[in-house]
């Protein structure tokens, strides 16, 4: 039993007539006859009434008969519904995007964002904000399609650059002695790192050790505004890609480069390397390469 053969009988019922079926299923009428037939061969039940003594059977479905046409309408009708569903994933006309956004660095993000959108009205945009160890974790897990990590990223993973920024040292204005600060001269200082689930929190943590100490973490936020007026408070000092640091009022803060040794914010977009990407991902990676393409 196949599609065609349930489609063939669907239109024989519905238009109770051997030739006006043939005609519109652009088929001769022999092929149609012979297509029931093969169907009540395969069922082991007759689907049409036959009149009496003849073998000439009527437009009239049997009880099982009215049975299968309708159950045919249901699957024919399933079917349709599908094809559609495929053709859209195929041609991006619907679907989702499932995409990691870190806490730090989203906005990056917001002019590819509202390109797909203008591009791709169809597709359902869904986000999963989180530090870039919680989503490199759900890109392990496939709840993600792809989303931001901080680089280098494993090599189970391929990525685009995004940015590529150094760290600076975010104090009050009024502290700022030096024109420039090494990592081991901060090591009496107290930290305000950023959340438990960012990967830049280990960069600066393994610098810090590099340089022969641990630094005493006094708070940690998700939020670099937040961490921005911890700062301007005196609750401590902190480290802060460059690319925030611009955001911020230098009449209230100093953004004092680092040295010895640089640390770099550089983060990705990244999805799983063997991985098959649907349309929707291939579309929303076109566009990320020509957005920071054309910085690099």
């Amino acid at each position: 039993m196949d599609f065609k053969s349930l489609h063939c009988f669907a239109e024989l019922v519905r238009l109770q007539s051997f030739s006006a079926a043939a005609s519109a299923l652009n088929l001769t009428q022999p092929t149609v006859s012979k297509t029931i037939q093969a169907l009540e061969e395969e069922l082991g039940v007759p689907l049409l009434v036959k009149e009496n003594g003849r073998k000439k059977r009527q437009v009239a479905t049997t009880p099982i008969g009215e049975e299968v046409y309708h159950h045919a309408l249901d699957l024919l009708h399933e079917r349709d519904l599908l094809l559609a569903r495929i053709d859209g994933y195929r041609h991006i006309k619907s679907g989702t995007l499932r995409l990691g956004l870190a806490l730090l660095g989203s906005d990056l993000l917001s002019n590819a964002l509202f390109r797909f959108r203008r591009q791709w009205p169809g597709i359902e945009l869904t986000f999963l904000e989180q530090g870039s160890l919680a989503i490199e974790q759900s890109l392990r897990n496939n709840e993600l399609d792809a989303g931001q990590l901080l680089a280098p990223v494993h090599e189970d993973f391929d990525s685009i650059p995004l940015c590529d920024y150094p760290l600076v040292v975010l104090m009050p204005r009024a502290q700022a002695r030096h024109a420039a600060l090494s990592l081991k001269s901060l090591q009496h200082e107290p930290f305000i790192l950023f959340g438990s689930g960012f990967s830049l929190n280990e960069t600066i943590q393994t610098a810090c050790r590099s340089q022969g100490f641990t630094p005493n973490v006094v708070c940690r936020t998700g939020q670099w505004d937040l961490l921005a007026d911890m700062v301007a408070h005196h609750m401590g000092i902190a480290l802060l890609p460059e690319y925030y640091a611009r955001k911020i009022n230098p009449d209230t803060f100093a953004a004092v480069p680092l040295t010895e040794p640089e640390i770099r914010w550089q983060l990705t977009m990244a999805w799983k390397k063997h991985q098959r990407p649907t349309p929707a991902l291939r579309a929303w990676l076109d566009i990320v390469r020509e957005e920071f393409g054309k910085r690099g």
